[in-house]
């Protein structure tokens, strides 16, 4: 079978399931995009199997400001064009299925003509007016018009769901976010961590220059960009205690500066808002290592010498990086809100705690750094639970089901 995915950028979250259809199913897998992450990196295996070709940054795209959202529809338009007339001079052979990214990154409005095949769209997330989401942490001042932000953005992405023949959602609470009158066209099939590399196991005990002191208990945080959506004041108010509290505990972060979600530029005036947040209060920076963005092999590294891995984020897409620690057998502890609650029970495979509550994240976190043994129970349930549900080798045999019976014609 021939697919040819659409996403804005690569390897995003088609990459690694384009390899594993390539190596399991022998299918060719191609690639409409627009640029190479560096957040993840594409290895050498995935740039020899798959087939790319890049489609040219508007002028807008090659702004590291992005575009205003309200233009978002109409560049979202100049895209779907750019796509079909991409897609229309191919030399590759006509594709039996279409998988592209349900937004405004990976347009397929006009492919249904040029195309002639059926098209499954990536649901990943809709938008909320309120109290989800980059509205809901009520502890910061709005900056933008909140009411207007989600109904831009979500326009592409309702315009891919009624032009579809069928989507998928990566967990049951990303498809709940959708209206209730798609929800019969959203299948849930998560992407797939790779348990492989993300496993328990001895480590270096040394990372991007830093070395971990012997006997020294580590705190792991980890975020694609360092921004309030993800928590990340939020974790550096707890560890600040955490670090009074424990001289032994060393904590290290892992993320860019980027902002990726809402407006904290806005908020703060300042160039990212990890210096905004620590321009706000007085840390002892000598416990903390912070390695900016991390290749998957290096975050393999540091979630191995973790005895404690933070995961603070608003009702929002669940992060890999929480499913990365749990595979690698860290004990989580969470922010108790719906998207972590559908991965964690409390107590058997993880801990929670309100996501505000800075008290309740410290004396939590105090009694696992206190007590590592008592708490190993959770870790190898973690991990158990990634390989049960969430691993590469229980999720790509369904997907690739689902994939297969779309292009046969059913829904």
């Amino acid at each position: 079978m021939n697919i040819l995915f659409l996403h804005d950028a690569f390897p995003a979250q088609f990459g690694r399931l384009a390899l594993e259809l390539v190596r399991r199913r022998g299918w060719s897998c191609r690639f409409l995009t627009q640029s190479l992450s560096s957040c993840p990196t594409p290895t050498s295996e995935m740039l020899e199997a798959l087939e790319i070709r890049q489609i040219p940054l508007a002028a807008e795209h090659r702004s590291s400001e992005g575009i205003p959202w309200p233009q978002i529809q109409g560049h979202f338009l100049e895209q779907c064009q750019a796509v079909a007339e991409a897609a229309r001079g191919s030399p590759w052979p006509r594709p039996d299925l279409v998988v592209a990214h349900g937004g405004r990154g990976a347009p397929t409005v006009f492919l249904r003509e040029t195309l002639d095949c059926p098209i499954v769209v990536y649901c990943e997330y809709y938008f909320a007016t309120h109290r989800r989401d980059i509205s809901y942490r009520i502890d910061l001042p709005p900056a933008e018009p909140a009411l207007f932000f989600p109904r831009c953005i979500n326009a592409p992405t309702l315009a891919a769901l009624v032009d579809c023949d069928a989507g998928y959602s990566a967990t049951a609470w990303q498809r709940e976010t959708f209206p209730a009158r798609f929800h019969h066209k959203i299948k849930v099939y998560f992407d797939g961590i790779d348990a492989d590399l993300y496993a328990p196991g001895p480590s270096s005990r040394r990372i991007g220059g830093v070395t971990i002191p012997e006997g020294a208990r580590v705190v792991t945080f980890v975020s694609r960009g360092l921004e309030s959506i993800r928590g990340f004041d939020l974790f550096m108010k707890a560890a600040k205690r955490i670090a009074a509290a424990r001289p032994d505990v060393v904590f290290i972060v892992a993320g860019g500066e980027e902002i990726h979600y809402g407006w904290d530029k806005l908020h703060t005036g300042q160039p990212s808002f990890k210096q905004w947040v620590l321009s706000q209060d007085q840390y002892d920076l000598s416990r903390f290592a912070f390695l900016g963005r991390v290749s998957p092999e290096q975050l393999a590294e540091v979630l191995r010498m973790s005895d404690l891995h933070i995961y603070l984020t608003a009702p929002f897409v669940l992060s890999w990086s929480m499913l990365n620690a749990m595979a690698s057998g860290c004990v989580v502890l969470a922010s108790d809100v719906g998207p972590v609650r559908e991965v964690i029970e409390p107590g058997v495979n993880g801990l929670v705690e309100p996501l505000f509550d800075t008290d309740r994240l410290v004396k939590t976190a105090l009694q696992v750094l206190g007590d590592l043994g008592a708490y190993s129970p959770l870790a190898a349930a973690a991990r158990r639970t990634v390989l049960d549900r969430y691993s590469v080798e229980t999720c790509i045999p369904p997907l690739g089901d689902f994939l297969e019976r779309v292009a046969g014609g059913a829904k």
